[in-house]
C-alpha cells in the first residue's frame, strides 16, 4: 500500500471483514495475507485505512474472491478444435487437477473409471483403391502418410478398412482377385492390382505404426461365382452367391488373408459382405440376406480353423435400418440364433446411411448378445455443406460420440483420401468427401481429419470406454481409460452457446472451461 500526507503518515491499518488483522507504521506499508486460513470460494472485503500524524484518516475498500487451489501433480493436455476461430486440433495450455472454485452455472462432467464398457480397437477410414492411388502418386506422399498415421506429428490413425478387390472407388476398371471363370481351385488368384498402390502405401503406413488394425470387406465375389454371372450387381436383385460356390468363396477369403500376410500385412478382421441387402446397379455388389450369410459362415469358420487363421469374422456391415423392407434386426438375429454360426463370429458391423434409425440400434444388438462386439465400419461426409461448423458438430456427435456410447469398438469413415472432384470413382457416390483431399501436390485436411484426430491421437488400442455424463443439447462427452492407465475425455459443444463446465475425477476436478459455439475438445492426462 502506498500513502503520503503533508504532515506525515503515522500508520496503515489492514482490515478484513471488519476485523483488524495488521497495522504497519513504516514504508513499505504491507500485509501478507495467508488465505488458507479462510473459507474457500468466498468473497471477502478488504479495507485499508491510512492515518496522518494528526490522526486524520482515509480508507479504500476492495472485494476479493478467495480461490485456494490444491493442485495435484497430474497435468492434463488440452487439445481444441473450433472452426469458427480457425483452431484445428491445437494444443492449449495444460490444466491440472485440483479443488478450484466452481461457478454456480457450470456443468459437472463426472468421470468414473470403475464403470467400464467396451474395449476400443481404433479409429480410421478405408484405404480404397482410389485413396491409395492418390496418395501413392502425390508429390507430398510422405507428408500425407505421416500426418494421417504418426501418433506424434500426425493424428495416429489406428484402423484401416480395405475393399477386397474393387469397390465403387477405384481408379480404372473394376476387378476381383479371381478373374478366370470357373477357376474353382483359384489357381489364378492374384492380388496384383493391390500391389500397384494399396500394398506399397500400406507397407509405409505399417512402418510408422506396426500395430494398426486392418479389416477386409468384399463388395462382390467374382461374377462367375454369382447367380447373375455379373461382377457389377446391376438390376439383378437375385445376384446371389451360388450355393455350390460356398466352399470356393471361403477359399477366396483364405487366399486373400494369406497373400496379404506374405506381404507383411496382417488382416485383423473381415466382414462377410459390404452392404449385403443392397444390389447397386453401377458397381460391384452381392445380395446376401441373413439366412445365406448364416450358412456361408458355417463353411468359412471351419476353413479358417483348418488353416490356422485367427482373423475375426464380422457379419452384416450395413445400415441400422437395413435396406428397404429387409430389417437389420431380423438379419442379425438369424445369425445370432444359430449356435454353430454365432460361434465363428466376433460380432456385427454397421453403416450410418439411414433415415430415422440411430446409433441406439447398436445397443439393441448388443443386448441381443452382449458377448458379441459392435463395429462401425462406414460413413462419409458429403460435399455441399454450407456451414462447416454445422457439418462438424453433426458429424462428430452422430458418428463418433453416439456411435461410441452405443458399444462400438471402432469408428471407420469411408475414403481416406479423394481428389477435388470426389473421385476417382467408378459408379456409386459422386459427392463423397475423403478424410483428406489429395491431388498431385495439393493436400488439404478436411473436417473429418480433425474429428478422428481427437480420438485416434490419444485413445490407445485396448482402451476401455468408461463412464462420463452428458448434457443433452449442451455438452456431449465420451471418456476412455488407456491400457497404460491414462484417461482421455473428449467433449463436444454442439450448440451456438457458450458452455462452462468442470471435469471431475477421483474427488478432484479441473478448473472450469469456457468454450464457445461448435467446438470439440480433447482432454488427456497420464
Amino acid at each position: 500500500m502506498e500513502a503520503n500526507d503533508n504532515t506525515g503518515v503515522s500508520k496503515i491499518e489492514f482490515i478484513i471483514d471488519d476485523t483488524l488483522v495488521s497495522t504497519d507504521t513504516s514504508v513499505p506499508y504491507e500485509y501478507e495475507w495467508d488465505t488458507s486460513e479462510y473459507s474457500n470460494c468466498e468473497i471477502y472485503t478488504i479495507k485499508v485505512v491510512a492515518y496522518d500524524n494528526s490522526l486524520n484518516s482515509k480508507e479504500v475498500e476492495y472485494s476479493v474472491f478467495v480461490e485456494n487451489q490444491n493442485l495435484s501433480e497430474i497435468n492434463v493436455e488440452t487439445w481444441h478444435t473450433d472452426l469458427g476461430l480457425d483452431h484445428r486440433l491445437e494444443q492449449l495450455n495444460d490444466r491440472y487437477f485440483g479443488t478450484p472454485c466452481s461457478p454456480p452455472t457450470a456443468l459437472d462432467v463426472n468421470i468414473f473409471t470403475s464403470e467400464i464398457y467396451q474395449e476400443i480397437d481404433g479409429f480410421g477410414a478405408a484405404l480404397t483403391n482410389s485413396s491409395a492411388w492418390l496418395i501413392d502418386n502425390s508429390t507430398r506422399r510422405e507428408e500425407i502418410i505421416e500426418d494421417l498415421f504418426s501418433p506424434d506429428s500426425g493424428i495416429g490413425i489406428s484402423y484401416i478398412r480395405l475393399a477386397m478387390g474393387s469397390s465403387d472407388f477405384v481408379q480404372g476398371e473394376h476387378y476381383s482377385y479371381a478373374e478366370t471363370p470357373n477357376d474353382i481351385d483359384l489357381s489364378e488368384f492374384s492380388i496384383e492390382r493391390d500391389r500397384e498402390h494399396i500394398i506399397p502405401v500400406l507397407q509405409d503406413i505399417l512402418a510408422i505404426n506396426s500395430d494398426i488394425k486392418i479389416m477386409g470387406s468384399p463388395w462382390s465375389p467374382p461374377g462367375w461365382m454369382k447367380t447373375s454371372g455379373q461382377f457389377v450387381c446391376g438390376s439383378h436383385w437375385d445376384s446371389r452367391l451360388k450355393i455350390g460356390m460356398y466352399s470356393v468363396y471361403a477359399d477366396y477369403f483364405v487366399k486373400f488373408i494369406e497373400e496379404y500376410a506374405i506381404e507383411g500385412i496382417q488382416i485383423h478382421a473381415i466382414t462377410i459382405q459390404n452392404e449385403p441387402l443392397y444390389c447397386p446397379w453401377d458397381y460391384p455388389g452381392l445380395y446376401m440376406p441373413g439366412d445365406q450369410q448364416r450358412e456361408f459362415i458355417k463353411v468359412l469358420g471351419p476353413k479358417f480353423a483348418e488353416d490356422g487363421i485367427d482373423t475375426e469374422i464380422v457379419i452384416f456391415d450395413h445400415n441400422y435400418d437395413g435396406q428397404g423392407d429387409t430389417g437389420a434386426f431380423d438379419f442379425i438375429s438369424t445369425v445370432y440364433n444359430d449356435p454353430l454360426a454365432v460361434s465363428y463370429i466376433s460380432g456385427s458391423a454397421f453403416h450410418g446411411y439411414t433415415h430415422g434409425a440411430t446409433a441406439s440400434f447398436q445397443s439393441e444388438i448388443h443386448n441381443l448378445n452382449p458377448a458379441k462386439a459392435i463395429y462401425f465400419t462406414e460413413r462419409t461426409n458429403f460435399t455441399g455443406w454450407d456451414d462447416w461448423e454445422e457439418a462438424f458438430s453433426f458429424f462428430a456427435k452422430t458418428y463418433f460420440f453416439d456411435v461410441l456410447k452405443n458399444w462400438s469398438k471402432n469408428v471407420l469413415l469411408w475414403n481416406l483420401a479423394l481428389d477435388t472432384e470426389s473421385g476417382p470413382y467408378n459408379g456409386g457416390c459422386p459427392n463423397c468427401t475423403g478424410v483428406v483431399t489429395v491431388e498431385d501436390d495439393y493436400f488439404e485436411k478436411e473436417i473429418d481429419y480433425y474429428i478422428i484426430g481427437h480420438f485416434s491421437k490419444f485413445v490407445q488400442q485396448g482402451a476401455n470406454r468408461i463412464y462420463s455424463n452428458t448434457f443433452e443439447g449442451e455438452l456431449d462427452t465420451v471418456a476412455f481409460q488407456n491400457p497404460d492407465g491414462s484417461i482421455v475425455v473428449v467433449t463436444l459443444n454442439p450448440s451456438w452457446n457458450t458452455v462452462t463446465y468442470n471435469v471431475k475425477w477421483n474427488n478432484m476436478f479441473f478448473n472450469h472451461f469456457y468454450f464457445c459455439s461448435k467446438t470439440i475438445t480433447g482432454l488427456y492426462h497420464n
